[in-house]
Parts: structure tokens; sequence; C-alpha cells
């Protein structure tokens, strides 16, 4: 009876688990197929393609990998990360001063021979753009050029940004001289607040690059600014930096990137009458960062630069507009420009069965739940098999009602209405069975 009672109650399990993992393909608007190249990996890793991201929800809840028999396949969503570990260094500060031609120095004394990378500069006023030398020593007498012209700067007026980061060539110089230039129109004297160093070590994950092409161009004498607009033909793409291409030999300026999906959308009117109307509005730029690029001459004819800019935010947008501050320089030409992105993986166990799918395109999925996550533990160190991804195709059955598409505790009501009575019957018999066996037994005891 014990047996029998726990292997209808495995078919109950299984029925249920078997209706779980079907789910309703007439809400979901797109799939593409997938191929799996031969190998003998327990498992197998999908790279989404830009046309996935285009059309999935931004959380990418609403991914779904199916068999031919139109059954879940459980999955891991990864994605690798940057990683930056960085060790503040401690100096004490010396000799802080401004001389005769309105210079502010600093000399940071690190105690014995450090190695670091990144120097922090802050400086005083809210309105700026300054030239900074760093020079290196090991006696504090005979110091050596480290940066030769690099700049910190401050811009107020709408959104306030402030940059003070400089990286420096990798030294151990126990002595850092900090030279930092006031501009030609500045009265006021300048002092340095503040400088923090540190040593800085990066791992770069493997990137994909995003075209750019470029839409508009135009120039702004009002706030001396360039605008330049792009589109990727893509949404919702995991931007994480965009590298501009500038033809000047030497420039320093503020970059700011905006980004939007459309340049209008449509706003319903109300009107007196039931006809509707609707009216087309420009839809906003949002910020996606602001940094700053440049390129100079170091001291021994070595060309040093910054062109790529990190994106920090979690906007991903397809148009991007890239604004550059000129100040009362000349503009600077953007020659072209690209984005690169860190692509999501789908990992999979492998199967006999290769025909499978991805769908994709559900407002109302909710997010998926499998126990794969515990049984794999670290994804980036499972060996998988290399799966290929279809170019996306519109789903025949999206938003509509078909028999085949009845979930599958409909399609087999009967059969789980007999498994259920079954299962009741028995656990039934074998409560009144106990139930006369405690009796009988405490009445013994009497």
């Amino acid at each position: 009876m014990i047996k029998l009672r726990i292997i209808l109650t495995q078919i109950l399990l299984f029925a249920v688990s078997a209706g779980a993992a079907t789910i309703d393909l007439a809400k979901w608007q797109y799939f593409a197929e997938v191929t799996i190249e031969d190998g003998r990996s327990e498992y197998c890793g999908l790279t989404l393609s830009p046309e996935v991201y285009s059309v999935a929800r931004t959380d990418l809840a609403d991914i779904r990998l199916i068999d031919g028999d139109e059954r879940q396949i459980p999955y891991i969503l990864a994605r690798e990360e940057d990683t930056a570990e960085t060790v503040k260094c401690s100096p004490t500060i010396l000799n802080r001063s401004t001389d005769a031609a309105g210079n502010a120095l600093l000399t940071l004394d690190f105690g014995g021979q450090t190695i670091k990378n990144c120097i922090e500069v802050e400086t005083s006023g809210n309105n700026f753009r300054r030239a900074v030398k760093v020079e290196g020593s090991n006696d504090n007498v005979q110091f050596f050029t480290v940066v030769e012209r690099a700049y910190v700067f401050a811009v107020s007026g709408g959104d306030y940004h402030r940059f003070s980061k400089i990286d420096l060539p990798s030294n151990d110089y126990r002595y850092l001289r900090i030279c930092v230039n006031p501009m030609a129109a500045e009265e006021e004297k300048i002092a340095i607040n503040q400088a923090s160093v540190s040593k800085v070590e990066r791992k770069t994950a493997q990137r994909q690059v995003v075209e750019m092409i470029q839409t508009e161009h135009s120039e702004d004498e009002k706030t001396s600014s360039s605008a330049y607009i792009y589109d990727l033909k893509y949404r919702h793409l995991p931007i994480v930096e965009i590298e501009l291409d500038v033809g000047e030999p030497a420039f320093y300026r503020c970059v700011t990137i905006l980004g939007r999906d459309a340049a209008t959308r449509k706003v319903k009117i109300d009107s007196e009458d039931s006809r509707q109307r609707f009216t087309e509005v420009e839809v906003p730029w949002n910020m996606v960062t602001t940094d700053a690029i440049y390129r100079y001459v170091g001291p021994a004819g070595e060309e040093r630069q910054h062109l790529v800019l990190p994106v920090r935010t979690g906007g991903s947008y397809r148009y991007l507009k890239v604004v550059v501050n000129n100040y009362d320089d000349q503009p600077i030409t953007i020659r072209s420009a690209s984005a690169k992105m860190i692509r999501h993986r789908v990992v999979f166990p492998a199967a006999a069965d290769k025909s499978l799918r991805v769908y994709v395109g559900c407002e109302s999925a909710g997010h998926p739940r499998y126990d794969l996550a515990r049984r794999i533990g670290k994804v980036d160190e499972v060996k998988t098999t290399t799966a290929g991804i279809a170019a996306l195709t519109e789903n025949p059955l999206f938003r509509k009602t078909a028999e085949g598409q009845k979930p599958w505790t409909e399609q087999h009501r009967i059969l789980l209405l007999v498994v259920l009575s079954a299962v009741v019957l028995v656990l039934g018999v074998f409560m009144v069975k106990s139930l006369k066996s405690i009796q009988s037994q405490t009445g013994g005891g009497k």
C-alpha cells in the first residue's frame, strides 16, 4: 500500500510539473531557430543577438527556450562584467604652495617606492579648465616628467560636472610633484584642495563592436557646442563604452552623450466627439554619460589620448546624441564613432532533442524560475558546446487561440482527474487503516 501511494504521488507530481513546463506560445511575438554544434559538453552556450535585445523586455525576463514538444528548457542568463581592484595610497602632503605665476603646487611623499597609476586632483572653483603637470622623484631633488600636460575641469550651468581624475603611466616614484596652471582669465588664486592616489588593476570582459551610423551634425554658436546624432539600428543593447575618432592632433573637451529610442511619439488628443485623434510630440533626450576626451603629445614625443567614454548608466537607447563643449576653441571634428557591448549568454543543458527555439517578446511574462543555477554553480567555469541563433521570425500563433496551444492540464483534463481521484482514494484508505490501527492499540492498552 505504501509503495502504491508513493508511485501515484510521483505520477501526480509529474503531471503537475509537465503542465507547468508548458507555456502559451500565443503570447510570444517572435521566435528564432537554435542550432547546436557537435560536442560532448554537458551544457550548451548561446550568445544573444542584437535582434533579441531590440524586441525583448529590458529585463530580458521574456526569453524562453522551447524544445520540439513545446516544453521549456531551463537556462541561466549570464554576462561577463568588468572588474577593477583599487588600492588607495596614503601619502604625506609636502610643500603645498602657490608660485609667482599663480600655479598651485603640491608634493606627495609615499614613504618609499610605491607603484601607482591614477591620481585625482581636486582644485578650488566650479567653472574652469586647468592644465596639470605631474613629476616623479626618488630623492625629492631631481624630478622626472610623468605627465606633461593633462587637464582637470569643472562645468557649471545646467548639470554640474567635475573631472579630476588623471591616468598616470605606472610608476614607483617615492615623491610626486603636482603643478596646476590657472586659466589665462583667472584672477583669483587657485589651490589644490586634495590629491588622491591609487593603483587600479582592471580586468576587461570581452566586447563586441556595434556600428554607429551618423544621421545628423550641427554646430550651435550660442552654446559653443557641436552635436552629432547616431543610429545603432537596435534598441536595448548592453552598451558599456563609446569610442570617438577625432581628427585634430591636440585637444581637450567635455563630452555629453544623450539617448532615446524614437524621435517622436503619438499623444492622444481629447475631443468632444468619439473619434480618436493623435498628435506627434518630440521625445526628450535622456542622459547616458558625461566624460572628458583629450589628445596630446608627451615629453618623449609619445601620443597620449583618451577617446573611450564609459557608459555607467542603465539606459540603452537606439539613437545617441554626442554633444561636444568647445568653450572658446574651434570645434573639433568627430570623424566616426563606435559602441561596444558585453552580450548575455544563455547556458542550458545539452539534450538529444536539438530542435530548439528561442521565444521572445511577451510583456506579460514573469521571471522564469529554474533550479539549474543551484546545480551548475559558477557559470563562467562551465564548459559549453557553442549554439547559434537564426534571424527572428514573427510567431504565427501570436495573440491567436488554438486547440494545440492550450495548457497541458486543459488538454489532458480527464487524465489529470483520474490521477487525482486515485491518489485521493489511496490516501483515504491509508488514513482509515491507520486510524483503525491506532484505535485497536488504544483499546488494547486499556
